[in-house]
This record gives structure tokens, C-alpha cells and sequence, in this order.
């Protein structure tokens, strides 16, 4: 089973600037020495010696997870954010999706940073091409028709050429999709939102996205500790600082402090923070995941925990 990420943002996609660069540009002369300019060697390793918000960016795409199973024979995508689209290029360079392949696209809700992305996924106008879609929304047809009516999209679904067919998930009930066995759960969020369980092998990945676990809640997660129990990666929402979601109650999203609390709780061997806030720069990502870290080690348990945060083109293997 391998994970990889093409949309880590929330909410909103966020670009990076000329500003952003300059400062990254401004950082990285800053720590530089003439010993580390002398030869390209010494380039690529400074380079790779800066923390990851100067040599890098977390990206500014909205939600999009590819899942790939055991022998990359099958192609699952977690929703259709702006990150479906760099994925529609990548895999069509891999020779995949170009006519007469198939593909599986899971929903958890219809917010429009997870489906935005799915008219710009090129696999998806080629003819040959059958994508099967499952949601635990029973309406997911209508709600993705909606967003191309042509007052919202110059392309109707139906002038897409591949072949859709859509399919409903019961919550809770364990469902066959090709190699995986998958199960939903719903979480708390505006409109509503369900988390997914994967299970292929013995190897289990879950992502539970816009979901709102608070200090009122925790006592209540028995169910959810059982749903995310012993995942060998858990991708969680972590929009806000645990300050942040004191303040926004009822948002529909959690904080990294909460999310670690419940990977603890959950005996889960990898978090991987998820759903960036969109005005988080670089810079605070790094400063989110050091006080992440820290958090964890004052947890005060002997839980060997990893912790990581989501970025644009990072691959687990699972």
C-alpha cells in the first residue's frame, strides 16, 4: 500500500508568492557560508541541510490523496481538490489512465476545496477511461452534477468521455472496492463529512478530514478510537492551533494538540497532520510541527508515536 499527497490544503488553495520566495531566497543567504557555494556539491548539501520551509513549501492545493495498493496495481484517489489535477498529469506520464484503465474515487463530502478539482483531472475527458465513484452520500451523483451546470462550468459531466458509475457506502459496513476493504464513519462537521478505513494485507490507512474533535467531545470518542484503532497511518485534520479551535467551535475542524491526543489513545503507528490552514505560511508549519512534537513527549506516554506533517508530493509506504 503506498500514500501519496497532491492537496494538503484546507478550506481554500493558497499560492505562494513572489514575496514568499524572496524570503525564502533572504533566509537561505542568511545561513549560508562561502564554503557552501564553492562547488554544486556543496550547493545540494546546504540545500538540503535548510529546514523544509526554506528549501520547500507544504503547497498550496486543496485536498487530494492518491492510495495506491500493493504492487500500484490499483489507483484509489481521496477527494478532488486542486490537487487531483498535477495527479491527472502524473499519472497519465506514468502511462496510467490514458484509455481502458479504471480508477476509484472516494468522496467524504461535497465542500467544494474536495471536489473543485475534478473537472481539471485530465483521465477524466479521455474516452475508454471508467472511474468508479463511492461516497456514503447517497446524493454524490447530483451534488458533482451541480458544480458543472453551465452557469458554474463551461463542461456538463456528461460531456466528460469517460464512464462514471457511482456507488453508495452504509456507513460502517465493510465494503469490498477491488483490493481494499473498506469502511466510513461520520464525523462532526458542517453538512456533514465521513472519515474512511482502508484495510489491504493486514496494512491499514485511514483519513479522517474536516472532522471537529474538541475538550467537550473527547470523553464521547469510545466509537472513534475503535474506527481509527492500531491504523498503520492515520491522516487527520489539524487546521487550527489548539488555541485557534478554542476560539472556533462549531468550524468543523480539529487542532494538531487533539489529533495527537487521539493517535495516542488509538494506538496508531504514523499521524500525518493534515488540511493545512491557508494563510499558514511555511514558516509556521515547521513551528506547528516542533510544538506538535513536543506536545507529544509531554503527553507523557510511551506510545512510540510518529508524527509528520502532509506536503505536497510526500509518498508513505504503508
Amino acid at each position: 500500500m503506498k500514500v501519496r499527497f497532491w492537496g494538503v490544503r484546507g478550506s481554500i488553495a493558497s499560492a505562494i508568492t513572489g514575496k514568499d520566495v524572496e524570503n525564502k531566497l533572504r533566509a537561505a543567504l542568511a545561513l549560508a557560508t562561502p564554503a557552501d557555494l564553492l562547488t554544486p556539491e556543496s550547493v545540494d548539501n546546504f540545500i538540503a541541510s535548510l529546514p523544509f520551509s526554506i528549501r520547500g513549501t507544504y503547497g498550496g492545493n486543496t485536498t487530494c490523496v492518491e492510495l495506491l495498493s500493493e504492487g500500484d496495481e490499483q489507483i484509489c484517489v481521496i477527494d478532488a481538490g486542486t490537487g487531483i489535477r498535477p495527479l491527472g498529469n502524473s499519472l497519465l506520464e506514468r502511462g496510467r489512465l490514458q484509455g481502458n484503465d479504471e480508477i476509484y474515487l472516494f468522496f467524504t463530502h461535497s465542500h467544494w476545496d474536495h471536489i473543485q478539482g475534478l473537472m481539471f483531472f485530465a483521465p477524466i475527458y479521455i474516452p475508454g477511461n471508467t472511474f468508479h465513484i463511492y461516497s456514503s452520500f447517497a446524493d454524490i451523483e447530483e451534488r458533482l452534477r451541480y458544480q458543472q451546470v453551465r452557469t458554474h462550468f463551461p463542461v456538463i459531466m456528461d460531456e466528460m468521455a469517460a464512464k462514471r458509475y457511482f456507488y453508495h457506502i452504509p456507513e460502517l459496513t465493510p465494503t469490498q472496492v477491488g483490493k481494499f476493504t473498506v469502511k466510513t464513519k461520520a464525523v462532526r462537521h458542517p453538512g456533514g463529512c465521513y472519515s474512511l478505513r482502508f484495510e489491504e494485507n493486514g496494512k491499514t490507512f485511514v483519513f479522517c478530514s474536516d472532522a471537529e474533535f474538541n475538550l467537550d467531545t473527547m470523553d464521547e470518542i469510545g466509537s472513534y478510537v475503535e474506527f481509527f484503532y492500531g491504523a498503520d497511518v492515520l491522516v487527520f485534520d489539524t487546521q487550527y492551533t489548539f488555541e485557534e479551535s478554542l476560539r472556533k467551535i462549531d468550524w468543523g475542524h480539529s487542532s494538531a494538540a487533539i489529533a495527537t491526543d487521539i493517535a495516542l489513545r488509538s494506538a496508531v503507528k504514523k499521524l500525518v497532520m493534515f488540511h493545512h490552514d491557508p494563510s499558514y505560511s511555511d514558516s509556521k508549519m515547521d513551528d506547528l510541527i516542533i510544538q506538535t512534537l513536543k506536545y507529544k513527549d509531554m503527553a507523557g506516554q510511551d506510545q512510540d508515536l510518529e508524527i509528520v506533517a502532509a506536503y505536497e508530493g510526500l509518498t508513505i509506504e504503508i
